[in-house]
């Protein structure tokens, strides 16, 4: 047993006698380990509280440095050129807006844009791809895919997909999240419209928006070519051409409701989509000699210059600096055939039907549309 008041005594220290007194009692050696217990227990905390903020302070470090490591917002963009299945045949639309972003160069630095078409990273996290788990709008897969897609360094990114809807077969082997579904070939436009199997289908663009948008400028350029032209480009894939109709209307009115929802950006505030018309860039659509105004004009002289003025508009939308561009569509190609006949006799009918039900649904209305912007059904 330890006497406390002789060792207090041995240490030189002139004690308080009462203090002295209530220490040695069987009580006071009780109330004394309490405060000892107490004591521990404070220096304890300040220790773990220290260890804590210490932790804080390392954790708000590597976030500064995770944040560093991929590029600004206004230096990451990220175009969807977004279209039903055949809106661009073979991606031709697609070649001539890399070819046009290709000609882009920082108006301060004079640096090239780094342009990047079909991102897998991107493709694996939007849409499943390599058997990705994790939610499209999960947090940290989405910083993982900007650092990756947009490093910070002097270029701006430019990242462009063009993934159709719907996309891919109902046994597709690149592991979409939600795949093409056998039921959508009965099911009417409203039903496709409003399930959450086309609503995720090939991606969910709503979600998409929402989850990258913070990180990137997003931008949507909205592809429409002609309706019965369009079906017959993959009649076969759903079965019968009417039954590929029936789903393809039912994604025209889900892109429609998307479109309707988001026509600015929620951070600046500027136009998030625009629209393309393909029958005004293909040669098929202009005879030798165009009416225009009550006067012939030559139909190639036409062509070239609703190209242009196409180019033009879409160049200041996405706000590259540089608006020309005579070698895009050096690689255009059309497809060629009777599309009323490859549809056959038998689906004509029910085509156009269906077609006839989409009026006022698609194309989607532009406010300040261009008149190369006016697309036909």
């Amino acid at each position: 047993e330890i006497k406390l008041d002789s060792f207090i005594m041995d240490a030189g220290i002139d004690p308080v006698p009462k203090l002295v007194r209530v220490i040695s009692s069987s009580r006071g050696r009780f109330v004394a380990a309490l405060i000892c217990i107490a004591m521990l227990t404070a220096t304890l905390m300040n220790s773990f509280t220290s260890s804590v903020d210490d932790a804080i302070d390392s954790e708000a470090e590597a976030n500064s440095i995770q944040q560093q490591q991929f590029a600004d917002r206004d230096k990451c963009q990220i175009i969807y050129i977004v279209g039903v299945e055949g809106s661009d045949r073979h991606h031709e639309f697609t070649s001539v807006l890399q070819k046009l972003a290709s000609h882009q160069k920082d108006p301060v630095t004079d640096i090239p844009y780094e342009v990047t078409y079909a991102d897998m990273t991107l493709r694996s996290a939007i849409f499943g791809w390599k058997r990705e788990s994790r939610p499209l709008d999960n947090h940290s897969l989405v910083r993982q895919v900007i650092r990756k897609i947009c490093p910070h360094n002097e270029k701006k990114h430019v990242i462009i997909e063009d993934s159709s809807f719907p996309a891919g077969t109902e046994d597709d082997p690149r592991y979409y999240r939600i795949h093409r579904q056998p039921w959508w070939l009965e099911a009417t436009m409203e039903e496709i419209a409003t399930s959450e199997t086309a609503l995720g289908h090939p991606t969910n663009l709503r979600q998409f928006y929402e989850a990258y948008s913070p990180y990137a400028e997003i931008k949507f350029v909205v592809l429409h070519r002609p309706y019965t032209e369009m079906i017959a480009s993959y009649h076969d894939v759903d079965g019968t051409a009417e039954q590929h109709s029936s789903v393809i209307r039912g994604f025209l009115l889900l892109l429609r409701r998307f479109l309707d929802a988001h026509p600015l950006d929620t951070l600046s505030g500027k136009k998030l989509w625009t629209l393309v018309c393909v029958e005004r860039i293909a040669s098929k659509y202009y005879s030798e000699k165009t009416l225009v105004m009550g006067e012939r004009v030559d139909g190639k002289e036409q062509m070239n210059l609703a190209r242009q003025n196409i180019l033009r508009f879409l160049a200041e939308f996405l706000e590259w600096p540089h608006l020309e561009c005579r070698d895009c569509f050096d690689h255009w190609r059309e497809s060629g055939g009777n599309h009323l006949e490859v549809l056959g006799e038998e689906h004509v009918a029910n085509v156009l039907e269906h077609m006839r039900k989409l009026g006022g649904i698609w194309p989607p209305f532009l406010e300040d549309a261009l008149s190369e912007q006016k697309c036909s059904l």
